[in-house]
């Protein structure tokens, strides 16, 4: 074994304290509301730190591990033209601010209510499909980098059987991300990924610092520079052969980014846990802060993985890594193995069982998010409809929990049997397909236009849902008759069937009377005469407030919300503007030499160490009371039993149904406002 008995202490102890934290929560979900989104009653803090755990699994980290051996540095050069996008998004509420303004607890109930209930039937069940196969290989990947990290064997004896460890790791994975979710719904899920969240996050600090001092930067710099000509892994210009990960590849990114914004509904229960669209839009913002420990790390541990497979300095362990990597049959794993392998054979201890927490709680986190997510979309989003009937609350939570069970056994299987023949990232991109091309019309019509109809959001899903499934069908084929690699990856995929989604809900729903009728949306999104917030129709004189109107802060802004907005626009604006000036320098004037981007890459690192210990402590802080609010405002919130995700049928302004917020439920927004002021004076 690579782990030393210090090691799995420290993963022990983790888990230990995790399980006491999800124990503590059990009494809190009483009713659907509970069960599929904390009762809309989470802070900004909670919904950024579990959100973040839940939308980052290991296989995000070993993707982002298997883009950074094939193109270094340039992995993070190019995605800074997307900045701006951040702050448009965040300062407008792009689509999650709306969405949350429907009141819906999926995003399939605001289907409902903007096309119609066979709609949501449908795209539920195509979202549901593309959204297990694309989790099917996640518990796979968690397993192997256990594995090959810690030094696991291939099997291990219990009562004089010998049992095979890459099922039983996935089996007792699976089982404990089971027991979080069954646990108390969404609110377990929350209170124990955020805990998780503030434990790890002191971990990315330590194992970051550890990474930068064991290997020395300038035998980093001289190892990426080994790299082919026209290759670069340090300048993001002389990227010509890199393949996969090249310019192209986020150019199409900038596209998806808006055009797939929220679409992906794997982290669903945190896009409707907010107390209000504002505390959604400032954990939005936030996000971006609480995001640098993480990503420092993310790439501390493949800059130094990678220096130990290339230096010479480091050829001996350099060949013991290889002689591992040498017993895996399958080229795809062998590449995804590589970085842990390398890690196992470099870290110290001590450190090694802070990389293998951060690995156990990642996988919990990210697969209980997404057995949440997926179990309940097919019963919201599919049985439920159908069935036409509600059911009692606590009949629905068992049909909720019975369908989060299938989904664990079904990625089970599919890890076990599914073989990989392509990089992470282009198989999540080409599962995403099936899904999001649609998705992205259907959601960004229904939400900001009036004309979308029913015949033109079914004709986007089709088109998505088709192109998807023949995406994953054809390279198969392509390859069994030995025509080579198929020439359109993921990525090139997701590009072509989403315009192929776009033309399609444009063009049928103007030829079928989209602009004849046009939708109610303030009916929709309770705005004007349809608003149940009082405060709503209020007038304010100063021309100070219509300045902070125009740059999207509004009423709901308290001064230290726009003191961070204010920082988060000119930091991110900043940034930008030197990638433009990068840019133009290079193209316009040729200066930009290999010595500056040496220089940019490394202060680059040394910014995100300055960054993330104050953004250690100042989240820890705000998810230790957001946790405290949350469990004190649901102590005594009255649960609404009719608040379990049905649409509220009417024949007027060609609405496909309504969600009208009850007493109840005003009542505990109110109460978990008022917690939060008082946690906050």
């Amino acid at each position: 074994m690579n782990l030393s008995w210090i090691d799995w202490m420290i993963v022990i102890a983790a888990i230990v304290v995790i399980r006491l934290v999800s124990w503590s929560t059990r009494s809190l979900m009483r009713g659907v509301a509970d069960f599929l989104s904390a009762n809309r009653v989470a802070g900004r803090y909670l919904l950024t730190i579990s959100g973040e755990m839940g939308n980052f699994g290991v296989i995000t980290l070993v993707a982002g591990w298997q883009a950074f051996t094939s193109a270094g540095f340039v992995n993070f050069w190019w995605p800074l033209m997307y900045m701006p996008l951040s702050i448009v998004f965040i300062m407008t509420g792009w689509v999650f601010y709306r969405l949350r303004e429907t009141r819906a607890l999926t995003v399939g109930q605001f289907l409902e209510m903007r096309y119609s209930r066979r709609f949501r039937v449908f795209a539920g069940g195509l979202c549901w499909l593309s959204g297990i196969i694309n989790f099917g290989i996640f518990p796979a990947v968690a397993a192997r980098f256990l594995i090959y990290f810690c030094g696991l064997p291939d099997t291990f004896p219990v009562l004089g059987l010998h049992i095979a460890t890459y099922p039983a790791l996935m089996v007792a994975d699976l089982g404990m991300a089971l027991y979080f979710v069954l646990a108390g719904g969404q609110i377990s899920v929350m209170v124990t990924e955020c805990a998780q969240g503030m434990i790890a996050c002191v971990a990315y600090v330590a194992i970051a610092v550890a990474a930068l001092l064991i290997v020395p930067w300038h035998r980093e710099v001289a190892a990426l520079q080994m790299a082919p000509a026209n290759a670069s892994m340090l300048n993001p210009f002389h990227t010509t052969q890199v393949k996969d990960f090249n310019l192209w590849y986020y150019l199409i990114q900038f596209f998806i980014s808006i055009y797939c914004y929220q679409a992906w509904l794997g982290g669903q229960g945190f896009m409707t846990s907010a107390r209000n669209p504002h505390e959604q839009r400032m954990g939005a913002l936030i996000s971006n802060w609480r995001g640098v420990p993480l990503g420092m790390m993310s790439i501390a541990l493949p800059l130094a993985g990678y220096t130990l497979l290339h230096s010479p300095h480091y050829a001996a362990q350099a060949a013991s890594v290889n002689a591992v990597l040498h017993q895996i049959s399958n080229p795809s794993v062998q590449n995804e193995m590589l970085i842990p392998v390398a890690l196992a054979h470099l870290l110290p201890v001590g450190i090694k069982g802070l990389v293998a927490m951060i690995v156990v709680f990642l996988s919990f986190t990210c697969h209980d998010t997404y057995l949440h997510a997926w179990g309940s979309i097919f019963v919201q989003d599919v049985l439920l409809p159908l069935r036409n009937r509600p059911l009692e609350p606590h009949q629905q939570i068992r049909w909720l929990r019975w369908s989060i069970f299938f989904v664990a056994v079904f990625i089970f299987v599919f890890s076990m049997v599914y073989s990989e023949t392509d990089k992470i990232k282009m198989f999540q991109a080409m599962t995403g397909v099936i899904w999001l091309a649609g998705a992205g019309s259907v959601m960004i019509g229904g939400l900001y236009g009036r004309f979308g109809t029913a015949a033109g959001a079914y004709c986007a899903m089709a088109a998505g849902g088709v192109l998807g499934i023949g995406g994953l069908l054809l390279p198969l084929y392509w390859q069994s008759h030995h025509l080579g690699e198929f020439p359109i990856n993921g990525q090139y995929m997701m590009l072509l069937a989403s315009l192929v989604s776009i033309v399609l809900y444009v063009s049928v729903s103007f030829a079928t009377g989209g602009l004849r009728r046009p939708f109610n949306l303030e009916k929709m999104l309770h705005r004007g005469v349809y608003s149940t917030d009082p405060h709503e129709h209020e007038v304010k004189s100063t021309l100070t407030n219509r300045w902070l109107e125009l740059l999207g802060m509004g009423k709901e802004f308290s001064r230290g919300d726009r003191f961070l907005a204010i920082l988060y626009a000119c930091t991110t604006l900043g940034t930008w503007l030197l990638f433009i000036g990068v840019c133009a320098a290079h193209f316009l004037f040729h200066t930009i030499t290999d010595q500056f981007w040496i220089n940019f890459w490394h202060i680059y690192l040394m910014v995100m160490l300055c960054v993330s210990i104050p953004v250690l402590i100042w989240f820890t802080i705000g998810g230790v009371l957001d946790i405290r609010n949350l469990k004190e405002t649901l102590k005594t919130a009255v649960r609404d039993d009719t608040d379990d995700g049905r649409v509220v049928h009417e024949d007027s302004d060609r609405l496909g149904g309504t969600v009208v917020e009850t007493p109840a439920q005003i009542a505990i927004a109110d109460q978990a406002a008022k917690v939060a002021s008082h946690s906050s004076e």
